[in-house]
């Protein structure tokens, strides 16, 4: 269904710390994955990063940066992820819990995003499970993209799975944010476990993403069995066998 796929270095923070950037990232492009999506840089500066992913055919695809640290340090994570041609920054994280919060990250979101967007790149969130509450009639995360229009989405499938989301039907309804997407299983008691286990329907959930025209389909799991990188390599395949 997919020609590349991405993975979330978050997700294989352990396997970095033990054995090191190089080894990981050309573990990695060894695998198949095409791209890698940022939540902390190890320490490399832009150009020494940019020189490990170039050594492996890897992309940037995005980079998870705190709000806080968006907003006091903004044009520093810029002008570093100029330097790697990543095309998203993304917020991973805020808290969801009560419709005055929403309306305060939705302020503080649409300030981001407009100096985001002006100086090149896109802009988008990425929900964990509180923002499937309601407070109304629409779940908080719909409640945030009407107060912050220029914020999009990136779907983590299983957070939203997680609070009974029909993740397909939510990525049809909201065709014009949804940005990229987050393949991450779940299993019947809620943990997350490897992609080819566990309930969701990931060729139902890629081709709505297709669909849209999203192109970032991204790894990320919460969980291990065993080695990460066991599990890291039959997601690869499970995913690309679609």
């Amino acid at each position: 269904m997919i020609k590349d796929f991405s993975i979330q270095l978050y997700s294989i923070r352990d396997a970095i710390e033990k054995t090191g950037w190089e080894a990981v990232l050309e573990k990695i492009a060894a695998i198949g994955y095409t791209g890698v999506e940022f939540a902390g840089y190890g320490g490399y500066s832009a150009e020494d990063m940019k020189v490990l992913l170039d050594k492996n055919g890897l992309r940037s695809v995005g980079a998870h940066i705190g709000i806080e640290r968006l907003e006091e340090a903004l044009e520093e994570e810029l002008a570093y992820h100029k330097v790697l041609g990543t095309p998203f920054i993304i917020v991973p994280y805020a808290p969801f819990a009560s419709a005055e919060e929403v309306r305060e990250l939705s302020a503080r979101l649409s300030v981001l995003a407009g100096k985001v967007k002006a100086a090149g790149f896109r802009f988008a969130f990425h929900n964990h499970d509180a923002e499937f509450e309601r407070d109304g009639a629409d779940y908080r995360i719909e409640d945030m993209m009407s107060l912050a229009p220029d914020v999009e989405i990136e779907l983590d499938v299983y957070w939203a799975a997680k609070k009974d989301c029909d993740c397909v039907s939510f990525i049809k309804k909201h065709a014009d944010r949804i940005c990229a997407l987050h393949i991450k299983q779940i299993d019947a008691a809620g943990r997350s476990v490897d992609l080819d286990e566990g309930v969701l329907d990931f060729r139902a959930i890629i081709q709505a993403g297709l669909d849209i025209g999203v192109s970032d389909f991204i790894h990320e799991q919460e969980e291990f069995p065993a080695d990460p990188f066991d599990s890291v390599v039959k997601g690869y395949k499970h995913i690309m066998s679609l």
